[in-house]
């Protein structure tokens, strides 16, 4: 299993459209790039942490003017599991890992 791992990644290593993909994929060395990371990952982490109650509240509010109450208690249930106040430290390593990449690349 491992050298077929090993195989895999010789083979993406050497592989040069993937290589291309890999670098199109790369955030720019600008000030958009740096931006462009901070606000998709870092900002919503910030929002969620500092305004979750606010959000919830909003969401209630919105849910009761729904078409059905299925639908509002369905917006109700998830505005709850996606706005809970906590942090997603998966969201937090991918941008720390863009910023390093971005940084630190070619």
């Amino acid at each position: 299993m491992k050298q077929k791992l090993q195989r895999r990644l010789e083979h993406l290593k050497n592989n040069q459209e993937f290589q291309d993909r890999l670098q199109e994929m790369r955030p720019q060395k600008s000030i958009w790039g740096f931006l462009g990371v901070i606000l998709f990952f870092f900002l919503p982490e910030l929002l969620n942490v500092l305004y979750y109650q606010e959000i919830n509240n909003w969401m209630v509010n919105f849910a009761q003017t729904a078409p059905s109450p299925e639908i509002g208690d369905k917006l109700i249930w998830m505005s709850k599991n996606l706005f809970d106040g906590e942090i997603s430290w998966l969201n937090l390593a991918i941008g720390t890992g863009f910023l390093v990449w971005l940084f630190k690349g070619k």
